[in-house]
């Protein structure tokens, strides 16, 4: 897989909001040996990322999520499922959430903890919600922080490996570092497929699918 940044996109396809989660939730999980999928831009992600969740769990039996930016809105994923006529309890049920506070948990639930946890529960999808959010804290030097995103990537592989899909939900935040300020290019390197919502105004939310190969 090639490293993302400006000059190695592969083909660009624009897509509705609505596409995309029917195009998400049809086919993550289902992946073998695993894939990655990168969600990027404005907080929209996070609310993309619970529809997923919820037509994802219409034919999983779990989801884990890990949640680094506080930002998994139960609330939301009950009145989706609500919606749907599908009873809101269930669905939060077969959710398995951990959220981090800093680099530091970050790094020890994705590298040590949560492959154990999959294999036991069973669990084939994992969600990680604002990876990078905890990695800008300037408790963490960029040093520190570059290291432990490079365990993460490799982290990531193994998972894949074994058969587990990654679903990254992450805000296109500017960091206080300056050496810093390119990580999300190292996140997007971690992932196969990445959407990034569209520079453009539309009247709904529409983004550009970026292939990686």
């Amino acid at each position: 897989m090639e490293c993302w940044n400006e000059n190695t996109m592969g083909n660009i396809k624009s897509m509705y909001n609505r596409s995309l989660t029917r195009e998400l939730s049809g086919s993550i999980g289902r992946i073998v040996p695993g894939k990655t999928v990168l969600l990027y831009g404005s907080s929209l992600v996070y609310y993309t990322s619970l529809v997923v969740i919820k037509e994802a769990l219409k034919r999983l039996p779990s989801i884990a999520v890990v949640d680094g930016a506080n930002r998994f809105d139960a609330y939301s994923l009950a009145r989706l499922a609500q919606v749907d006529g599908r009873d809101p309890v269930d669905v939060l049920s077969r959710v398995f959430l951990s959220r981090m506070f800093t680099a530091f948990q970050m790094d020890g639930v994705l590298t040590r903890g949560v492959e154990p946890f999959l294999k036991e529960s069973r669990t084939k999808v994992l969600v990680i919600l604002g990876l990078l959010h905890t990695f800008y804290d300037d408790q963490i030097s960029a040093r520190e922080a570059e290291r432990s995103l490079a365990r993460i990537s490799e982290k990531f592989d193994r998972l894949k490996n074994e058969g587990i899909s990654l679903l990254l939900a992450s805000e296109n935040l500017t960091p206080a570092q300056k050496q810093k300020q390119f990580f999300h290019l190292r996140l997007k390197a971690m992932a196969d497929d990445v959407y990034e919502t569209s520079p453009d105004f539309y009247p709904e939310v529409v983004w550009n699918r970026r292939l990686l190969r």
